[in-house]
C-alpha cells in the first residue's frame, strides 16, 4: 500500500444549519460571513471548546440566510405549463417552508422565494397532469443565492391512462417494535410501540406518503404475515417476524393501495398467521394477492382492476419453497396436500403460465415475483429466466424483489416490442443493517390503453430514496444523482448471459439517466438525446503513476463515456463506494445533518462551518489535557469484490491539530475480522485542506472493510482537525493501453481512473476524458 499527502488547489467551499430558519436577510460573500461570526455573543466560556462556539455562531447565521428555489414545468413535449401550482412540504426545523407557493409563468417557470435552507419536497399539480412529487435540495453553501431542480416533465392525464407505483420489501415488525431486541415492546427508541402502532406507523411512512398516494393505484410487497397473535413462529426459520395490524392500517392510510403476499416470510407464523393476515390485509382497506390457505385458492386471487380505462391482473409469486426443513409441512409455499396447506403462491412454470395464459388475458399483465440471490447487484440465472418467459407469455412488465438491495431495470422483448422489468425494487420499509440494503427506489409506470384494447408502457420514472434508521426518505441533489447513476450503471452493465457458460438470454439493460429531479427509464434510443463534451487535463507523474483521477461531471445525467492518454499507459477505472464519505445531507426529512451513517460524540461530529466543499464535514476536538485519541467511523462494513484493489482518498485540514491516523479493519464479506493496520499518519500541526491517498491491496480472503479516523491532543492549547469528501474507490477494470482512446457503456456510474505511462521518462501525462449527457427527447404532440 502506499499513501500521499497534497495540497488541495481548490478553495473550500461552506456550511450547513441545524436550526430553524427565519429569513431576515442575505450575505453575499463567506468572508462577510466570517465577520458577523466573529461579532456575534456567543457562550464561548461556557462551550466546552471554542469551536463549538464559533460553529454556533455560524449556525444563527446560516439560519438568517434565505434561498430561492427554481425550476421549470413542461408537458412531454417540451412545452411549457402555465399555472401550475408548486407547493413546498417541509417537516421538523423544515416545517417554516411547508406550505409555500408559487405559480408557474408563461415560460413554465417557478420561483419559490427566500425559503429557509432546509430541504423540502415540492408537490407540483396542475389540472389534466399527474401532479409530481420532488426533492428541492436546500442544504446549500452559504454563498448560494438559489437551487434549481431543473426541468420538471408532467405527464397529461387522459382516458385509458394509468399511473401504477411499485415499490419493494415492505415490513413493520422485528427491530420495529423491539429496537433492541430484548422481548420487551414499548421501550424508549422502538419505533412502533403498542399504544401507538398506526400513528407510529404512519410516522415511519411520512416522508413517502406524498409519494405513495400521488399514482392512481400503488402496490408494494408485504412481507411479513399480519398478526396481533405472534405466539406460532416457524420453528425452522432463521428469521421469522410479523406486522401488527395497524402497521397494515398505516399503508393504506399512506397511499397503497394494493399488497403482494406471495413472499418466503408470509409462512413465518405457520397456518395461522396467514389466516390473520388474510383477515387483517382487506380489514385495512387493501387489495392482495399472491398467497391463500393452499394452492388453489392462492392461485385464485389474481387481482383484477380497471384502473381509469386500463385493466390490468395482478398476481404474486415465489420462488423459496424451503427454508430450513424439507418438510412438507414447513415449506414456506401453499400446497393442496393432502393435507392442504397455507402460504405463498410459489413461482413455478405452471404457475406463472396459468397466470399468463388464462387470467391475465385480455389484460395487462403485471406479474409480481419474489427470488433471487440477497444483497446481489444482478438477478440470478432462475430469475431471469422467470422473466424472460413471463414476457414470452405475454406480460405487460414484470415486478420483482426480494435480495433487498436494488438491481438495474431490464428489457425483454419477445417480439412484440420492450417490456420493463424492475429487477428488485429493493426495501421501501424494512429494519435492515446491512450497508447495501439502504438504497432503494419506487417505480412510477404510466400505461396506455387504446379503444382497440392495445396496452403498453407509455413513460417510466424511478424515484430514488434511502432507509435511515429503517426509515424512507427521498434524495435530492448530488445525492439523488448518484442513486440514479447507480441504477443506470447496474443496467448498463447487466450481463448478457444469465452466468458463466450459458447463452445470451435477450434480457438487456434499460437506459436510465437523469432528467431535473428524476430518473428517466427508457427502452428505445427515440426517447433520448445525448451530447458529448471532452476534457483533457495534463496530470503528473510519480513513478510513472498519476494516482486517481476524478471525472469531474458537469450534470447530474452525465457519464465517463471515454478515456484517452497522450502517450501509451496502462489505465484502471473504478466506482466510488462509501456513499457517505462527503458529509452531506442529501434527504428530506425532519432533521439536518443527522450524520446517523457516522460514529459521533460531542468531540467528532458533523459540522458546517469548516468544509472543504458541499456544507458539511466531520471535527475532531481534543485539548492538551486529553488522554486518549477522538475517533470516528462508518457503523456499517463496505463491501468490495474480493480480489480487487482499492484506494482510499480525501481531505485533511488542521487547526493546531494533533496526530490524524487512519486504520483499516479488513474483514471477510461475512464479517468476520481479517486484520488491522494503521495506512495513514498525517503530523501535527496547523495546515490548510492536504488531499490523502491510500493505495490498499486487500488481504485474500477479505471482502469488506471498515476506516477509522482518529486524532490526538495537541501539545497545547485546543485542537481541532476536519475531516471531508472522503472516497472509497473500488477499481473494477484495466485497459492495456488508452493511448488509442477506450470508449465505456453508458450510462454508468465509473467516476475515477488512474494510470501508469509506459515510458519511465515522462513526468506528466495527457489524460482526456469524454463526458456524455444524457437527456429525454421531446415527445410528438
Amino acid at each position: 500500500m502506499s499513501a500521499v499527502l497534497g495540497q488541495d488547489p481548490r478553495r473550500p467551499g461552506a456550511i450547513m444549519a441545524r436550526r430553524r430558519v427565519i429569513p431576515t436577510f442575505t450575505l453575499s460573500s463567506l468572508s462577510a460571513c466570517a465577520a458577523l461570526c466573529a461579532s456575534l455573543p456567543g457562550g464561548e466560556a461556557a462551550a466546552a471548546y471554542r469551536f463549538d462556539a464559533t460553529e454556533a455562531a455560524f449556525d444563527a447565521v446560516y439560519a438568517a440566510a434565505p434561498i430561492d428555489v427554481t425550476g421549470v414545468v413542461v408537458d412531454e413535449a417540451g412545452s411549457p405549463i402555465a399555472g401550475a401550482e408548486v407547493t413546498a412540504i417541509g417537516w421538523g426545523s423544515g416545517a417554516v417552508n411547508d406550505g409555500e407557493l408559487a405559480f408557474t409563468d408563461g415560460a413554465g417557470a417557478f420561483t419559490l422565494a427566500a425559503l429557509a435552507r432546509r430541504s423540502v419536497l415540492l408537490r407540483i399539480e396542475v389540472d389534466g397532469y399527474y401532479t409530481e412529487i420532488v426533492p428541492a435540495d436546500l442544504h446549500r453553501p452559504l454563498a448560494a443565492a438559489s437551487a434549481g431542480v431543473g426541468r420538471v416533465v408532467l405527464t397529461e392525464q387522459r382516458a385509458g391512462r394509468a399511473r401504477i407505483l411499485v415499490g419493494g420489501d415492505t415490513m413493520f415488525g422485528r427491530r420495529f417494535i423491539d429496537g433492541d431486541a430484548d422481548g420487551v415492546e414499548g421501550e424508549a427508541g422502538d419505533l412502533i410501540r403498542p399504544d401507538t402502532r398506526q400513528a407510529d406507523a404512519l410516522a415511519v411512512l411520512s416522508f413517502l406518503r406524498d409519494v405513495l398516494s400521488s399514482a392512481d393505484y400503488t402496490q408494494v410487497n408485504l412481507e411479513s404475515p399480519v398478526t396481533a397473535n405472534p405466539a406460532t413462529p416457524h420453528p425452522y426459520k432463521s428469521f421469522t417476524f410479523f406486522s401488527y395490524p395497524e402497521a397494515a392500517r398505516a399503508l393504506a392510510l399512506s397511499g397503497v393501495d394494493a399488497v403482494s403476499l406471495g413472499n418466503n416470510h408470509m409462512f413465518d407464523y405457520m397456518e395461522g398467521g396467514v389466516t390473520d393476515t388474510l383477515i387483517h390485509v382487506p380489514n385495512a382497506g387493501l387489495d392482495w394477492f399472491g398467497a391463500g390457505p393452499d394452492e388453489t385458492t392462492a392461485k385464485g386471487t389474481v387481482l383484477y382492476r380497471t384502473i381509469r380505462g386500463v385493466d390490468v391482473a395482478f398476481q404474486g409469486f415465489s420462488q423459496i419453497v424451503n427454508d430450513g426443513s424439507t418438510d412438507a409441512a414447513y415449506t414456506l409455499t401453499a400446497s393442496d396436500g393432502p393435507p392442504p396447506k397455507a402460504g405463498a403462491l410459489e413461482l413455478s412454470l405452471a404457475e406463472i403460465s396459468d397466470f399468463m395464459e388464462e387470467d391475465a388475458v385480455g389484460r395487462f399483465g403485471i406479474p409480481v415475483l419474489h427470488g433471487g440471490i440477497e444483497y446481489s447487484d444482478y438477478p440470478s440465472s432462475g430469475m431471469r429466466r422467470r422473466f424472460v418467459q413471463l414476457v414470452q407469455k405475454g406480460a405487460g412488465m414484470v415486478v420483482a424483489h426480494h435480495p433487498h438491495t436494488i438491481h438495474g431495470v431490464g428489457l425483454y422483448d419477445a417480439g412484440a416490442g420492450p417490456r420493463f422489468v424492475f429487477m428488485s425494487l429493493g426495501n421501501m420499509v424494512f429494519d435492515q443493517d446491512v450497508f447495501e440494503t439502504y438504497q432503494s427506489y419506487l417505480a412510477a409506470v404510466d400505461i396506455d390503453e387504446d379503444s382497440s384494447g392495445n396496452r403498453a408502457v407509455h413513460r417510466v420514472q424511478l424515484i430514488p430514496f434511502q432507509n435511515e434508521d429503517y426509515v424512507p426518505k427521498l434524495v435530492g441533489g448530488a445525492w439523488l444523482g448518484r442513486a440514479i447513476r447507480h441504477i443506470g450503471h447496474l443496467s448498463t452493465t447487466l450481463p448478457a448471459a444469465p452466468s458463466s457458460g450459458e447463452a445470451a438470454d435477450g434480457l438487456t439493460g434499460a437506459v436510465v439517466f437523469a432528467s431535473g429531479p428524476r430518473a428517466a427509464a427508457v427502452s428505445d434510443p427515440s426517447q433520448y438525446t445525448t451530447s458529448e463534451r471532452a476534457e483533457t487535463r495534463s496530470v503528473p507523474l510519480k513513478s510513472r503513476a498519476t494516482g486517481p483521477i476524478e471525472h469531474l461531471r458537469s450534470d447530474e445525467a452525465e457519464s465517463l463515456a471515454g478515456l484517452r492518454t497522450s502517450a501509451a499507459a496502462s489505465c484502471d477505472y473504478g466506482r466510488e463506494i462509501m456513499l457517505y464519505g462527503d458529509f452531506e445531507d442529501g434527504d428530506v426529512d425532519d432533521t439536518s445533518h443527522e450524520g446517523s451513517m457516522w460514529s459521533m460524540s460531542e468531540f467528532r461530529y458533523i459540522q458546517n462551518s469548516v468544509v472543504h466543499g458541499g456544507t458539511g464535514a466531520m471535527v475532531f476536538l481534543r485539548k492538551s489535557s486529553s488522554t486518549t485519541e477522538v475517533s470516528t467511523y462508518m457503523n456499517n462494513r463496505v463491501k468490495f469484490d474480493p480480489g480487487r484493489k482499492l484506494t482510499l482518498t480525501g481531505f485533511l485540514k488542521g487547526d493546531n491539530a494533533g496526530q490524524v491516523r487512519v486504520q483499516v479493519y479488513w474483514y471477510t464479506s461475512g464479517g468476520a475480522s481479517v486484520s488491522n493496520s494503521v495506512v495513514l499518519t498525517r503530523a501535527a500541526g496547523t495546515y490548510d485542506w492536504q488531499r490523502f491517498t491510500v493505495d490498499l491491496t486487500p488481504p485474500s480472503n477479505a471482502g469488506s472493510v471498515r476506516f477509522y479516523f482518529r486524532a490526538g491532543a495537541p501539545a497545547s492549547g485546543e485542537a481541532a482537525a476536519f475531516l471531508d469528501d472522503v472516497s472509497l474507490i473500488e477499481w473494477e477494470g484495466t485497459i492495456a493501453d488508452t493511448s488509442p482512446g477506450f470508449a465505456f457503456p453508458t450510462p454508468n456510474n465509473w467516476g475515477f481512473a488512474r494510470c501508469t505511462a509506459v515510458d519511465p521518462a515522462l513526468t506528466s501525462l495527457g489524460v482526456t476524458m469524454t463526458h456524455r449527457s444524457y437527456a429525454l427527447a421531446p415527445a410528438a404532440p
